[in-house]
């Protein structure tokens, strides 16, 4: 059987102040332990995440920089990032989709990376198909609905990866 379309765009490189962005993540972000895997935090337009609810709050001026960039890249702009601590490589998002319901339908999803590169595994939602990607320090990967479709995704344990924000840019309606 032939594999759906992975409809993605990795850039490496993306994020040009990739070092101080990590900085700032890591020292000046309230992060919140409500999971059980990793830390998160949410900014721009309120977001309901998994059972978890996040307000409006702001963009710290950093944060709507790579906001910004992922919109360069995307074609459109992005109003909510939902970041991701992972303290170290037992840090772990398992295999999901990322829902559409309420995001602007034709929009993308970005994810910048910060801090240890990570594997993202893609898995066909038939569990026939599967890619690795190596998401680098200061890349951005931009995903589309159909990829969310056909495909489910997850950051697997790295016993030996160290310390990684991950930033996920939505446009919510």
């Amino acid at each position: 059987m032939t594999a759906p379309v992975l409809d993605i765009q990795y850039v490496p490189d993306a994020v040009p102040t990739a070092d101080a962005d990590l900085a700032h993540l890591t020292t000046e972000v309230a992060w919140i332990s409500r999971m059980h895997a990793r830390k998160t935090a949410s900014f721009g337009a309120p977001y309901d995440y998994s059972g978890q609810v996040y307000p409006a709050y702001e963009m710290p001026p950093v944060i709507a920089a790579i906001a910004l960039r992922a919109a360069a890249l995307g074609g459109h702009t992005f109003n909510n990032c939902l970041c991701n601590l992972y303290e170290t490589g037992a840090n772990t998002m398992g295999f999901h989709s990322d829902s559409y319901e309420g995001l602007v339908p034709e929009s993308r999803i970005a994810i910048a990376s910060f801090g240890a590169a990570r594997t993202i595994v893609f898995r066909s939602a038939d569990k026939l198909h599967r890619h690795e990607l190596v998401l680098a320090h200061g890349s951005i990967l931009l995903m589309t609905r159909a990829t969310q479709d056909a495909w489910r995704h997850a950051i697997l344990r790295e016993p030996a990866a160290g310390l990684r924000v991950s930033a996920t840019f939505r446009s919510i309606a």
